[in-house]
């Protein structure tokens, strides 16, 4: 058995994969699928905050926004209450697309491979799990 890094990794990696090839069919990347989740769950996040979610660098997420809100997937708006502050939000493109019955069958067909052969019970222990493992890490 090799180091639990390299085995959580490993799994992360394999995810990202089966990602991409499941919303390549969408026109949409695996960083642009995980910018689609969080507004999806948070519409009107500020840049900062998803740049935090997603770990990535300010002009990394600029590039990923830029392309998909020449798309229509996503709105920029400043922030009523501080104009510096951008707040992002689901465009037009992106509610079609994730309400779209395609997307959702594809979503849904990728979470059941995912967890092919756990029971109920393995599902919510791993989930648990991998929260504790965020907290821990994060220092929570």
């Amino acid at each position: 058995m090799s180091h639990p890094t390299l085995e959580l990794k490993r799994a992360y990696l394999a995810l990202r994969r089966a990602v991409e090839q499941t919303v390549k069919q969408f026109d949409v990347t695996g960083a642009q699928f995980d910018v689609l989740q969080f507004l999806l769950h948070g519409d009107g996040m500020e840049h900062r905050e998803l740049q935090r979610r997603l770990s990535v660098t300010s002009p990394t997420l600029t590039n990923i926004l830029d392309g998909m809100v020449k798309e229509g997937h996503v709105v920029r708006h400043a922030d009523p209450h501080d104009g510096r502050v951008k707040r992002l939000y689901l465009g037009q493109a992106a509610r079609k697309l994730v309400s779209s019955q395609a997307f959702c069958d594809a979503g849904d067909a990728l979470v059941a491979k995912m967890f092919q052969g756990f029971t109920e019970k393995e599902r919510l222990e791993f989930l648990r799990a991998l929260s504790r493992i965020e907290s821990n890490l994060d220092g929570g």
